[in-house]
C-alpha cells in the first residue's frame, strides 16, 4: 500500500493520500515547481499490479491548452510525447504523462517524472515564445540526488566552517556528500573552488566529502571546461550524468 512514508523515500516534497476514481488508494505529491503561468506541478502516484504508475492526470497538457496553446494538434502531441520520452515518460492518448516503475526502481522513475514534465514546459515556452522561467539548479538536482541512494539521509542547505573559521553553505549534504549545484560558468567555479579550499583545508570537514555538480544541458563543453578545473580540488559531475542515475 502506498503511503506517504513511503513517500518519502521518493523526496522530502508534501504528499497527501488521495483516491482513484476507481478508488484505489493513492498519492498525491506536491513539487516546488510551477508550468508557466502558476500552476503548480503535482504528481500522482497509484499502484499498478506489482509496480507503481507515476501520473500527471492529463494537468500539464490541459494547463498549457488554457494558456492558449494547441497542444491537442496531431504534430504538437507528437513533439510533446517525444520531448517525455527521452526521460522515459509516456504520453497517452488522454493527454496523461505517465511513467511506470518497480518499487526499486522507484525513487529514479519519479525524478525522470518531474524532469520530464519540466522539459515539456520548456517545450511549451519555446513553441509560443515565452520568456523563459528561472531555473532551480538545486531543486531540479534534489530528486536525483535522493536517487542515488534512497537509504541516506538528505539536509537541505547544510552549514560547514572552513579553516579560516568562515562558515559555507552547500546545496545539500546527501550521506556523507556535500553538494553543490552549479551552472557552467568561471564565477560559479570560483566561488566553489575558494569554498572547498577552505573546508578541506580545515579540521571540521570529518567524514565528509565534497561533490560538485555542474549543468551541462545548456553548453557542454563548457560544463567540461569547468569540470576539469573543479577536479583538481573536489569530485565534479555533469548534471547529465546524474540524471542517468550516477553515484559518484
Amino acid at each position: 500500500m502506498l503511503t506517504c512514508e513511503w513517500a518519502a523515500r521518493l523526496t522530502q516534497y508534501d504528499c497527501q493520500p488521495v483516491n482513484s476514481l476507481h478508488g484505489e488508494a493513492g498519492l498525491e505529491i506536491g513539487t516546488p515547481f510551477a508550468l508557466h503561468g502558476g500552476a503548480a506541478v503535482v504528481v500522482y502516484c497509484f499502484p499498478q499490479g506489482t509496480h507503481q504508475v507515476f501520473s500527471d492526470d492529463g494537468d500539464t497538457l490541459l494547463h498549457l491548452s488554457s494558456l492558449g496553446l494547441d497542444v491537442w494538434h496531431r504534430s504538437r502531441m507528437k513533439a510533446v510525447g517525444d520531448v517525455a520520452a527521452r526521460l522515459n515518460v509516456t504520453l497517452t492518448d488522454r493527454g496523461c504523462l505517465t511513467a511506470l516503475a518497480r518499487p526499486e526502481q522507484s525513487t529514479f522513475v519519479f525524478a525522470q517524472f518531474v524532469s520530464a514534465v519540466l522539459a515539456v514546459s520548456r517545450w511549451a515556452e519555446e513553441s509560443m515564445q515565452l520568456e523563459p522561467q528561472s531555473i532551480d539548479l538545486p531543486a531540479e538536482a534534489e530528486p536525483y540526488i535522493v536517487a542515488r541512494n534512497p537509504a541516506w539521509q538528505l539536509k537541505r542547505e547544510p552549514v560547514v566552517r572552513g579553516a579560516s573559521q568562515n562558515t559555507y553553505r552547500f546545496d545539500f549534504l546527501h550521506g556523507h556528500d556535500l553538494i553543490d549545484v552549479v551552472g557552467p560558468s568561471a564565477q560559479s567555479t570560483g566561488g566553489v573552488m575558494r569554498k572547498v579550499g577552505d573546508i578541506v583545508n580545515g579540521p571540521f570537514l570529518g567524514d565528509r566529502k565534497t561533490l560538485i555538480i555542474v549543468d551541462d544541458r545548456g553548453d557542454p563543453d563548457r560544463a567540461m571546461h569547468e569540470i576539469s578545473i573543479l577536479g583538481s580540488l573536489t569530485r565534479a559531475m555533469p548534471f547529465t550524468r546524474l540524471m542517468q542515475g550516477a553515484v559518484h
